[in-house]
């Protein structure tokens, strides 16, 4: 049965979502927002944005690998429990996460260093896709249904909290070793600070129970023998491809902020340093914690469907004064306006992501649960995840003359106008998925 009320156990199941995704976007921004970084440390010498979009490419090529873990573990948590599989993801993610600061640099092994990179960020991809597979389920199963769109906003706005986090952590080290020392050595502290989130979300799951609704789906024997492989059947498989359009846009939405703010800040026109710049950039995220969380909480009234639809039309329509804002402001050092422009990027990029974990959740039956949510959230990554190509395509072969040679302020705008129509379609062929009911009533026929 689903709770009715909030119990120690539901505190624990939020908190540790909310660590366990904050974990996943502390690693994110420690690679994007530090891109210029490490680019100098992992590569051989090129332009500065070459560089950075070289950074930036490894990433679009590791999260590549998120449906694969989300496959996975999400199956994983259909048919053993997501407590388990929960234990098993924080602890891969904290320590591949961590491993970037073993890394030898290019001038120690040349070009391996960089496929080292790669294969770390993979490895970080499989984990980071089975942790919010189990994890949102996990957290949604425990949440009763008044507060439900309110705490999906917190735990979706743990990934915001997370940059945050990462970036003011950046913005410590910077302001203590320099820049320079930043570059030498520094930069492996900064990831070894990944350990900490890890640690606790481990602790707090170790404590916890299994869902009472996953309990159900065991009591009235309706674990699945293939949960994953039955998303792709029918009546389920048009489920699935329409959270797949919705999710490819939602992508677009977060990469507009959590890729593409740090790159307009730290390139000219802009003259903020990197240290202002990032100082900059982590309002954006305080305020996507916000928005995720204020998005979350007006849906239980509103409804998930019809809120995102009227968003999706307002971004659309101020994606391009929006981003200008942000580029004009850097170019004249107007920290003041940077500032504001960081923050509706935030509000706007990353609000109709407070939905996610109980919209996801609500799409999909208890008994395929963690393999719909886990697979569903990944979907939008095998379009949506090639961002880094997207926008320097756009850059060089369409708007160079308007973005300026070296940012890419007009083509990260587009990149949210066409995330805004994809997120607008996805929902109005959808459902209305306010006041379902997360047990399964109905018991499955095996074959």
């Amino acid at each position: 049965m689903e709770p009715q009320k909030f119990t120690i156990d539901s505190g624990k199941a939020i908190v540790s979502q909310f660590v366990g995704f904050l974990l996943d976007s502390y690693d994110l921004t420690m690679i994007l927002s530090i891109a210029p970084v490490l680019a100098k440390v992992l590569l051989p010498p090129q332009s500065s944005l070459l560089a950075t979009f070289s950074i930036i490419l490894s990433y679009s090529l590791t999260i590549i690998f998120r449906p694969l873990g989300s496959a996975i573990f999400g199956n994983l948590g259909d048919k053993i429990g997501r407590r388990a599989d929960l234990i098993i993801t924080v602890l891969g993610l904290g320590i591949a996460s961590a491993l970037t600061s073993v890394l030898p640099t290019y001038a120690q092994v040349g070009i391996l260093s960089f496929i080292l990179f790669v294969l770390i960020r993979i490895v970080v991809g499989i984990f980071a896709g089975g942790e919010y597979a189990a994890g949102h389920p996990f957290a949604m199963e425990w949440t009763p249904y008044k507060w439900r769109g309110l705490i999906s906003g917190i735990v979706q706005g743990g990934f915001s909290f997370g940059a945050a986090l990462a970036a003011v952590v950046e913005g410590i080290f910077i302001s203590a070793y320099g820049l320079h020392n930043v570059e030498v050595f520094a930069w492996r502290y900064i990831f070894l600070t990944a350990l900490a989130p890890a640690v606790i979300a481990l602790a707090i799951r170790l404590s916890m129970r299994e869902t009472p609704v996953f309990e159900d789906v065991k009591n009235k024997k309706l674990i699945r023998k293939t949960p994953l492989i039955d998303l792709f059947k029918k009546p389920y498989r048009k489920d699935f491809l329409q959270v797949m359009l919705y999710m490819t846009g939602m992508f677009f939405f977060a990469y507009s902020l959590f890729a593409f703010v740090p790159t307009i800040l730290e390139h000219s026109p802009s003259v903020f340093p990197i240290g202002e710049a990032d100082t900059i950039y982590s309002y954006g995220t305080y305020a996507a914690f916000a928005g995720a969380v204020m998005f979350g909480a007006l849906s239980q009234y509103f409804g998930r469907r019809k809120l995102t639809i009227i968003w999706a039309i307002i971004t659309f329509i101020v994606s391009i004064p929006m981003y200008y804002l942000l580029m004009s402001s850097a170019e004249v050092g107007n920290y003041i306006l940077a500032s504001i422009a960081s923050i509706l990027v935030g509000i706007i990029t990353q609000g109709p992501w407070g939905i996610i974990p109980i919209y996801l959740s609500e799409r999909f039956k208890a008994s395929m649960r963690a393999s719909g949510v886990g697979f569903g959230y990944s979907s939008g990554i095998f379009l949506g995840g090639w961002f880094s190509i997207y926008v320097p395509l756009m850059h060089e072969y369409l708007f160079k003359s308007i973005d300026t040679p070296t940012n890419v302020w007009f083509s990260t705008a587009v990149l949210l106008m066409i995330g805004a129509v994809l997120v607008g379609i996805g929902q109005y062929i959808g459902p209305e998925t306010l006041g379902t009911k997360l047990v399964e009533e109905t018991e499955i026929k095996q074959g």
